[in-house]
């Protein structure tokens, strides 16, 4: 059975769980806070230079679409080497959640700049 191995795992599955329900959140808050803007978004801020980065929409859920693929890799590889090392997998696991984590700071960001 396919995933089974991350599933039994009461840690892995909190964990992944949690990944993916933060990432699910981040993805309607920053549906719904940019919805009316039309302008170009700030991206990237710098003290000293000022906006380096501007960008549109897509690039924001561009950010998130492809959070939202790395932490399916980890999945696929915390199940993959379950057997093998299951350290590995816990590292996958909480490299995920540390990703979300990361995301989940720099989309804050950008939607209160915005």
């Amino acid at each position: 059975m396919i995933f089974f191995n991350v599933l039994k795992d009461k840690y892995l599955r909190v964990v992944f769980i949690l990944s993916f329900l933060i990432l699910f959140f981040l993805s309607l808050v920053s549906f719904v806070k940019l919805a009316d803007i039309s302008s170009p978004l700030i991206i990237h801020f710098d003290v000293y230079q000022g906006i380096d980065f501007f960008g549109g929409k897509m690039e924001i859920f561009g950010i998130l679409f492809s959070a939202f693929v790395m932490i399916l890799i980890n999945f696929f590889l915390a199940d993959f080497l379950y057997h093998r090392q299951r350290f590995l997998s816990y590292i996958f696991s909480f490299g995920s959640l540390w990703i979300t984590i990361l995301i989940l700071i720099s989309m804050g960001v950008i939607i209160s700049i915005n």
